[in-house]
């Protein structure tokens, strides 16, 4: 099963059901398996071999979902890029991934000039509407290529709620993971990780299929969900919401608008969503500022957090606020396509601030420097097997022998096991900070501050230091009329760390430097930290 056979199959099956609703555009599975045709017919006929890339700029929209499918359709393997990035960011990524054709839309045409001047692999744009511009490539208009795009409002038969996968479904889901083409790139994700140069995450139709297949199966995903969609499709996290909901004939509710929280919350009760995905810092700034501890949500099942670890102060407030919704904390990378565990939601109590166990057809070890396995409470490196591993990283073999080895994909994220095999992450091997000989976790010390009433987001990380050789820096995020000093920061870490753990540095923010995933960009900090 290639990634278009999942749309294939639920628009047979589910065609009157809508597929994406944005704002007040929707449309249904059918209409979009047409539309998806077309432009496949089109792509196809500029006679690529299989495998060659096409860059996809858009922002989360109908849009974008229809140019996702139809490439893999075409045959060509799609490459998501960051819509945040520069002009000149977005040139090197098309040039290093060798894109031959952009979809794009209309309100990046002012950055077309400079991505598409020569030397350039671009030989097509397929830009939203008709554009006036002298390129070094020719431009197309997908509106005119397809027609009119929005269709019928939502089918009455939809109703929110209820039900895990049909179990038929499911089966296929896997059979069809297991026949994929294990070696034919379907996707190319760049990353910058905590280096800050981007890598090519290659993954395959077998790798994204056996995740979705594995995700839609512990969420109990129906086409009866409707999930709320704030994350970037271009991010892994985002892409696995599309692939999952694809796969059941669920619905995609897009808001783009998080930086406007309330009119997000709004989207979820009008739409009637079911489910809600986010990373911490989401979770952070919608407990923190915003109505929604307040709202009921009926049709709400779940939550789902991945993107880092939650602290478990912001975890407890959330089972505060919705006692009856299923939270499920996950823990995943790019380069496992990308879940890699999930904590049952009746287990979440119990095993507060674990990442649970291995999500179905998924293998964790975690192993010590020399590669053995480690007993159970001690702490080791997690490793992560099957068909759910990437192919490799992009033209960086140096960088993917580091990583794969012998078949298991070494995530250089550290984490014990308790004796029931739930895993809990120590620390990011690179975010271990080395302050006088001792190691430091952030993500121990970001969640002793998250303690601290008055503290909306924390972030801590490594700076030089002449003497210590890496001083802890914190850099905080106060609550809304909160009066928390650096100084109650420090007296607050002295009385629950040992001594080398508290920050030498506190900085206080009005927000946190994040990409557009909502992650925390803490090379963005680590410049502007104190001296």
């Amino acid at each position: 099963m290639k990634l278009h056979h999942l749309l294939a199959r639920t628009a047979a099956v589910h065609g009157a059901r809508p597929a994406v609703i944005h704002g007040e555009r929707r449309i249904s599975y059918g209409r979009l398996k047409e539309h998806a045709d077309r432009l496949a017919a089109r792509l196809a006929a500029l006679g690529y071999a299989p495998g060659e890339r096409a860059a996809l700029l858009a922002e989360n929209s109908i849009e974008y979902v229809i140019a996702y499918f139809a490439a893999a359709q075409a045959g060509l393997a799609v490459v998501p890029l960051d819509t945040s990035l520069r002009p000149a960011q977005v040139r090197e990524l098309i040039g290093d991934s060798g894109s031959r054709v952009l979809l794009t839309q209309t309100r990046f045409a002012r950055f077309l000039a400079e991505i598409s001047r020569a030397p350039s692999p671009l030989e097509l744009i397929i830009a939203e509407r008709a554009l006036r511009l002298d390129l070094a490539a020719p431009v197309e208009s997908l509106h005119d290529l397809l027609g009119p795009i929005d269709d019928q409002p939502p089918d009455p038969a939809d109703e929110a709620g209820g039900g895990g996968p049909d179990e038929d479904r499911l089966r296929e889901l896997w059979s069809g993971a297991a026949a994929a083409p294990k070696d034919e790139l379907a996707a190319l994700f760049y990353t910058s990780g905590s280096t800050g140069t981007p890598k090519g995450v290659m993954l395959s139709h077998r790798n994204l299929s056996a995740n979705t297949a594995g995700t839609v199966e512990y969420l109990r995903l129906s086409c009866r969900d409707r999930v709320q969609v704030i994350l970037p499709f271009y991010y892994i996290y985002g892409n696995s919401l599309l692939l999952t909901h694809a796969a059941v004939g669920g619905c995609l509710v897009i808001d783009n608008r998080f930086t406007y929280p309330e009119t997000v919350l709004d989207t979820m009760e009008r739409e009637r969503v079911t489910g809600f995905s986010g990373v911490p810092s989401n979770f952070m700034i919608l407990l923190g500022n915003t109505t929604f501890a307040k709202r009921a949500f009926p049709d709400l099942r779940y939550f789902t957090q991945a993107g880092g670890a939650m602290a478990p102060e912001v975890i407890r407030r959330l089972r505060e606020a919705f006692p009856t919704k299923e939270i499920f904390i996950m823990y995943g990378q790019t380069e496992a396509s990308p879940r890699v565990s999930w904590l049952p939601p009746e287990r979440l109590g119990e095993k507060l601030g674990s990442v649970g166990i291995p999500v179905p057809g998924v293998q964790v070890r975690l192993v010590d420097a020399a590669g053995n396995d480690v007993a159970a409470g001690e702490e080791g490196e997690i490793i992560v097997g099957g068909d759910s591993v990437m192919m490799g990283y992009w033209k960086q073999p140096a960088e993917q022998a580091e990583v794969l080895r012998e078949g298991w994909l070494y995530t250089g994220d550290l984490a014990r096991r308790d004796d029931e095999g739930y895993l809990y992450i120590v620390g990011r091997r690179k975010e271990i900070i080395k302050s006088g000989g001792n190691r430091v976790s952030a993500k121990e010390v970001e969640e002793t501050i998250l303690e601290l009433t008055g503290i909306a987001e924390a972030a801590v990380y490594g700076v030089p230091d002449a003497v210590l050789g890496e001083a802890v820096a914190a850099a905080v995020v106060p609550g809304t009329g909160a009066g928390v000093s650096a100084n109650d920061v420090i007296v607050h870490c002295k009385a629950r760390l040992a001594g080398h753990k508290v920050p030498k540095h506190v900085q206080f923010l009005a927000a946190l430097p994040k990409y557009q995933s909502g992650k925390v960009n803490k090379q963005a900090l680590k410049k502007t930290a104190p001296a």
